[in-house]
């Protein structure tokens, strides 16, 4: 094959080779981004990957903290970390982190990557900022499939303790859909049993519903008062984003989707297999670099009920002295740090195609696991649990406390968005980095 200076990566692979198995070859990208990923190859620097979890709701104190900062090996441990002590060099449990923001006492992941008050907004009844995920989306999206995912419930949100339609928003404050199956995510990641040609007429005809839905929009708004021509721009924006995401479809339309190499998740998941799956998808995900930016809103309702524990996350919030409460949320805490503990195997055995030193996903991500409560509706010392080696400077294995109470989350995001590479001073309510943590 005569590769010249104009030849790039999707041409590549419109020759026949299988996304799935190509080796990472700077030549092969567009321009710009050729530049930048000789650039990363020669410092010895792979792209980051990036996952924000939020279950919503937090845990019980006396399950899930631990009252002395230190090695994670070396202090004593809360009943519900007996799942975790086989990685406990590989995670990082911070303390005193605050949504101080976040002014809706119900709403877990609402407000949690955009730290905002989401029901502050002058004029408007409910809306929000953009979210961290967004901000990573738009620097480290550019050259893969999809700037980001946003894994939802299957059932969908409802009792979830999470609050809203979404965890990820646009800069407009609107939000962004998601998949609520592993197998939605499956076909996105791999494609369906679909042609090319019957692809692109779905197009033309998405297009053609798009087209309708501008021309009906501007027609309207001529003859609206102002509160509901305010209320038509955020649906336009909807259609903005629709038309960017055909734009960005079309332009993947030659490139072909990755061989897959799991088989389809069953249609019907719920609970704990549901989790294990989108667990699967993630992976995925990054292995065939389709997107390096992903959220998930995970279905704590689901797993209680896959658990035998008809209780609701929103009930176990409330436990107050009720022992049996408090025996529901210990077993629950076990079993999400259980499942967190058996992803972390999952990441540091998955080797990084993007890596050539050979090195895993674990090395190259950044995953916080948590949520915007803590328990009973608070906001204070949140959930935080940090894995993978993309954070820099950070050496897992600890608890550590940031040394002001109510430091904002905000910094967190910060820091992560810093150490993935975006050019950002602050982020939200911001004010420092949290990478003073880590020293």
């Amino acid at each position: 094959m005569n590769l010249t200076t104009h030849t790039n990566r999707r041409t590549f692979l419109r020759n026949g080779t299988k996304a799935l198995t190509l080796p990472f070859l700077a030549s092969l990208l567009p321009a710009g981004p050729r530049a930048m990923a000789e650039e990363a190859l020669a410092s010895g620097e792979v792209p980051k990957r990036l996952l924000w979890m939020s279950m919503g709701h937090g845990h019980m104190e006396q399950h899930f903290y631990p009252e002395a900062s230190g090695r994670l090996s070396d202090i004593a441990l809360p009943p519900g970390w007996t799942a975790m002590q086989k990685n406990l060099e590989h995670v990082t449990m911070v303390s005193n982190f605050t949504n101080a923001e976040n002014k809706q006492p119900h709403e877990g992941s609402e407000a949690v990557l955009t730290c905002a008050n989401v029901v502050g907004f002058p004029g408007r009844a409910r809306h929000n900022s953009i979210s961290c995920d967004q901000v990573a989306a738009a620097h480290l999206g550019k050259d893969t499939r999809y700037e980001s995912l946003q894994l939802n419930c299957e059932k969908g949100d409802t009792g979830n303790g999470h609050g809203g339609i979404a965890m990820s928003y646009r800069e407009d404050g609107s939000p962004m859909p998601g998949f609520s199956s592993p197998l939605e995510v499956y076909f996105k990641i791999f494609g369906g049993d679909v042609s090319k040609e019957e692809l692109l007429e779905t197009l033309k005809q998405r297009r053609s519903i798009f087209d309708i839905l501008e021309f009906e929009s501007g027609s309207t708004k001529r003859i609206l008062s102002q509160a509901d021509r305010e209320k038509l721009e955020e649906y336009t924006t909807s259609i903005r984003d629709i038309e960017l995401s055909l734009s960005r479809e079309e332009e993947w339309l030659d490139v072909p989707y990755p061989k897959a190499g799991l088989p389809k998740p069953p249609a019907e998941l719920q609970g704990e297999p549901e989790i294990k799956a989108m667990f699967k998808m993630i992976l995925a995900a990054w292995q065939t670099d389709s997107t390096r930016v992903v959220t998930y809103r995970m279905p704590d309702a689901g797993l209680l009920q896959s658990m035998g524990i008809s209780s609701t996350p929103h009930t176990l919030s409330h436990y107050g002295s009720n022992v049996s409460l408090h025996e529901l949320n210990l077993q629950r805490t076990k079993k999400w740090l259980q499942l967190y503990s058996g992803f972390i195997d999952q990441l540091r055995a998955a080797k990084d195609p993007l890596d050539p030193n050979g090195g895993t996903l674990f090395e190259n991500c950044l995953v916080y696991n948590g949520g915007g409560l803590r328990t009973a509706h608070r906001n204070t010392n949140v959930p935080c649990l940090l894995t993978g080696g993309g954070f820099s400077g950070l050496k897992h294995g600890e608890h550590r406390s940031a040394a002001k109470e109510n430091t904002p989350l905000a910094n967190l995001w910060t820091t992560m968005l810093q150490d993935a590479g975006v050019a950002i001073d602050r982020f939200a309510d911001a004010n420092a980095t949290a990478s003073s943590i880590w020293g």
